[in-house]
């Protein structure tokens, strides 16, 4: 799912005319012991769009190891503290609000998350990351590799095929992501360029992905 920006992104803060800004921006920073900054842009159909950063102090597999022992990302309710923060500034305001997308700065690497449908990322971060923690054996290479960025999902105008044949990516090619356990793309320290990592398979495929277009 894509949106088009029709401003460009502007620091979102207390003089955004956002109603209850602040108190979602502490909830963040509380629960996910975090440096938290926002921006917004409004899309097509006039959604606020927020794209969050989150700069967390520890390395992967210390966050993946505290989620889940419920110590990062609790608030003691069974609900993600991103869902429940969002669904209450949203109760707030009037204009329709979204996260665009989510940016994990930790020590050791950074997890890009991108909006693939209404409000996934609040209400999916949970199982993105509990996902991350299952697959951290595969998409480490059984612990010999290193990822400094993971993005997910990836879409398929972000893939350039380099085995025309091949059955993985010509599934791939079929349709954008309707799920953030398809394809994820991953930098690992040894490689040069992104990897493919297929999620169904705890596999790398042979595709190259086109960062470029993710920036944009």
């Amino acid at each position: 799912m894509q949106n088009f920006k029709l401003t460009p992104p502007t620091k979102l803060d207390a003089n955004s005319g956002v109603l209850g800004l602040n108190l979602y921006l502490n909830s963040l920073e509380r629960h996910y012991f975090s440096e938290v900054s926002l921006q917004s842009y409004t899309s097509i159909d006039g959604t606020l769009e927020m794209t969050i950063d989150m700069k967390c102090n520890m390395e992967l597999i210390e966050v993946l190891s505290f989620h889940n022992k419920s110590r990062w990302g609790n608030n003691g309710t069974g609900i993600s503290p991103l869902k429940k923060s969002f669904e209450a500034l949203a109760e707030q305001n009037t204009i329709k609000l979204d996260i665009e997308e989510l940016t994990l700065f930790l020590n050791d690497t950074s997890i890009i998350i991108k909006k693939i449908d209404e409000r996934s990322i609040p209400e999916l971060l949970d199982e993105i990351i509990y996902e991350i923690a299952n697959h951290h054996i595969y998409f480490t290479k059984g612990l010999t590799e290193k990822p400094y960025e993971i993005f997910i999902p990836v879409f398929e105008d972000h893939i350039t095929d380099t085995i025309n044949d091949n059955a993985s990516l010509n599934g791939l090619k079929q349709k954008t992501p309707k799920s953030y356990f398809e394809f994820w793309g991953v930098y690992l320290e040894s490689q040069e360029d992104a990897l493919i990592y297929d999620v169904s398979r705890n596999m790398y495929i042979p595709a190259n992905l086109d960062l470029y277009m993710i920036e944009d």
